[in-house]
């Protein structure tokens, strides 16, 4: 069957590039291994015997992009969209060894961040201030939607109608990292550069010893934008964008794994699935890591693909506890999101480092009356769960159990009694993320935000230089989060858009 378009992966990024193109005349076709949108930014449903339920978010996670000038806002107001969503705040609490942090979205964000570290209170203001200097311009900046990084003539022109007199205060943070911004301001505090690396890990995937300062100083603004609660779980914003696609006649297949693009010539002619079915398109856009891209395309990588391959040889995985709870297991006045740190001697992740989603207690679409829905992850290396999983399956089994008491042992600093009112508990690990998101060896989180492959030096969504072929995504600019993946898809979007109409 021959379409205008084929998207690999009902991800947010696919589905958001699937849902406007339709939007415009395109007959778009999306195929998706698994029986639910939204890969990563999903959940899924638990029965218990007694017919009760849990509806788990896949990821320990909060969202962000909804305001003016961010990403969902700008598709939502294309397509017409309503999202299921409200508004948090605070965003999270952060539990550090000996204190406890409010990340307010408004000026109490202040207050709070000086508790930090009183003794060099002055100098880790002029810290934040710098941060949300550069932040206010960078978000203005991406709310224009600029073609980045630029990969045609036709890109810099573009990108050059975006370009502000005030991006020139942009130019000293490119060569820098946060660590950099850190030493300038004379911050050495262990507790806030401990906060910092905490933040940086699940919003950048990074250190500040090496994540980008520029980036870095958009990841640590996430909670003062806005960041939001989805109703009845993460699924319904993929649900939202799948019917969005349905109304304007596009088409989505489940149950449906795509195992090869075909090219003819350095030109995409369509794909294969595993079923052996063909379908044909003169593109396709791939919500697929980095690395699944290169093993899919039937021929060798582009120069471009095996730079970033080489320079990133492994993504983060997570080991992620669902726990079904009691109420009172929660003290009174918690946050919905926590990231908790037990030891500032031991790397984070690995237990050492947990964050927690929880839904609003006036949700009881997410578990049964008196109880709460619990997603609890942990940055964890990849190779070491496959190397268990196949060859020492019983070893594989015993790490998964002490992977989740340790996780509890560090949820317990904030929730003391919660091992006394577990209903119900499952562990996931990288085996299991790539079996239900068919990531490659279930990586998860995108590329580590290094300056090396970062902002202008970002994989771009033509990385694979065959025509026709598109990568949108967290491999691509400008990294995790919905809303950085679903601005992928925009730019997909309009570069497609430009593409045909010349």
């Amino acid at each position: 069957m021959e379409y205008d378009l084929i998207v690999i992966g009902a991800g947010i990024a696919g589905l958001s590039a699937a849902a406007l193109l339709a939007n415009d005349g395109y007959r778009v076709l999306v195929l998706e291994a698994h029986i639910e949108p939204g890969g990563c930014a999903s959940s899924y449903q638990r029965k218990r015997p007694n017919g009760e339920h849990y509806i788990f978010d896949v990821g320990a996670t909060v969202f962000a992009g909804f305001r003016p000038g961010g990403a969902h806002y700008w598709l939502g107001q294309k397509l017409g969209l309503t999202w299921p969503i409200r508004p948090l705040n605070p965003a999270m609490q952060v539990w550090l060894p000996d204190l406890r942090v409010t990340r307010w979205g408004d000026e109490r964000w202040i207050a709070e961040r000086q508790r930090l570290c009183p003794s060099q209170a002055w100098e880790a203001e002029q810290f934040w201030r710098e941060q949300e200097r550069l932040a206010e311009v960078a978000w203005r900046f991406a709310g224009r939607m600029p073609p980045m990084p630029p990969e045609s003539l036709a890109d810099l022109g573009q990108l050059a109608t975006t370009i502000r007199p005030e991006m020139l205060n942009l130019l000293p943070a490119l060569p820098r990292t946060v660590k950099h911004a850190l030493n300038r301001h004379k911050v050495d505090d262990r507790r806030i550069r401990a906060f910092i690396d905490g933040q940086l890990l699940i919003s950048a995937q990074s250190s500040h010893a090496e994540c980008a300062w520029l980036y870095g100083a958009v990841a640590l603004d996430l909670a003062r934008i806005g960041t939001y609660y989805v109703e009845g779980g993460a699924w319904n914003l993929a649900k939202t964008l799948e019917q969005a696609l349905l109304k304007v006649g596009g088409e989505i297949r489940y149950r449906q794994k795509v195992s090869q693009i075909q090219t003819d010539r350095g030109q995409v002619v369509g794909v294969t699935t595993e079923q052996g079915e063909r379908f044909r398109a003169k593109q396709v856009i791939a919500n697929t890591t980095v690395w699944d891209l290169a093993e899919l395309i039937d021929q060798p990588p582009s120069w471009m693909l095996r730079r970033t391959i080489k320079a990133v040889p492994q993504g983060w995985g997570a080991a992620t506890l669902y726990l079904g709870i009691d109420e009172a297991a929660i003290p009174q006045g918690l946050a919905e999101h926590h990231q908790i740190i037990a030891n500032y001697d031991q790397a984070l992740g690995e237990a050492n480092s947990v964050f927690i989603s929880l839904h609003p207690a006036d949700d009881s679409s997410r578990a049964p009356a008196g109880q709460r829905a619990m997603t609890i992850s942990t940055h964890t290396d990849v190779g070491r769960w496959w190397h268990w999983r196949q060859t020492d399956p019983a070893r594989y089994r015993v790490e998964k159990i002490a992977m989740a008491e340790r996780m509890l042992d560090t949820v317990t600093l904030a929730m003391p009694a919660i091992r006394h009112h577990i209903r119900y508990q499952q562990i996931g690990t990288p085996v299991s993320f790539a079996r239900y998101t068919q990531r490659k060896r279930g990586m998860v989180g995108g590329l580590p935000q290094w300056r090396s492959i970062s902002g202008l030096l970002s994989l771009g969504p033509q990385a694979a230089r065959i025509n026709g072929l598109w990568l949108v995504g967290d491999s691509t600019f400008p990294g995790q989060s919905t809303a950085a993946v679903t601005q992928s898809a925009i730019q997909v979007y309009q570069k497609i858009r430009m593409k045909d109409e010349r």
